[in-house]
């Protein structure tokens, strides 16, 4: 599927909006882009382009796409299905379109070229929305975390730590250093 057109080859499209409904792969750069993903499904795409008569180019579509992703306990890789919605607005630059004609929800771009070209923008999204965490369907279903020989990781819950008591008095093993704070201090 084509996601790079030049303007000119737009404006044909003045009349009637441009149908997206394909699909492209995008493995290589996202896995450049990012480190943490292991692989990457071919992007589906399903929208619509819209091409005004001030050239302004209106993109809303669909994206899917099934990303690999490390386990954030266990670093199993974990298959995340993700759609995402996908609306942002360019303005070429000879269009009469101003910036401040459009809402501060409105995602607006000044073109910088005779080329409309969504690559950047599509991987942008599916960045953006990826999880901070994840984790497998058992990790799901079980309180069970990751342990060895002297250590056990703790949930965000039953952690307790002084260092950062509500107490004020703080970590006890940082008491010598109030000494030093207060010489520097008079």
């Amino acid at each position: 599927m084509k996601i790079k057109w030049a303007l000119n080859e737009l404006k044909k499209h003045q009349d009637s909006s441009l149908t997206l409904d394909g699909s492209v792969d995008l493995e290589k750069s996202l896995k450049e882009r990012d480190d943490d993903i292991i692989a990457a499904s071919p992007v589906s795409l399903k929208g619509l382009l819209t091409v005004d008569e001030k050239s302004v180019y209106y993109v809303d579509m669909t994206i899917e796409v099934t990303v690999t992703l490390p386990s954030s306990r266990s670093l199993e890789p974990v298959e995340l299905k993700m759609t995402i919605p996908f609306s942002e607005i360019y303005l070429a630059a000879d269009t009469s379109a101003s910036l401040e004609q459009f809402g501060e929800e409105e995602l607006v771009e000044q073109l910088q070229s005779e080329v409309l070209d969504l690559k950047k923008p599509i991987e942008d999204a599916i960045l953006a929305s990826k999880p901070s965490q994840i984790f497998t369907s058992e990790e799901r279903l079980s309180d069970e975390m990751p342990k060895g020989k002297d250590w056990v990781v703790l949930p965000e819950d039953q952690h307790s730590n002084a260092m950062f008591s509500t107490d004020g008095n703080g970590d006890p093993r940082f008491a010598v250093l109030e000494d030093l704070i207060k010489d520097n201090n008079e």
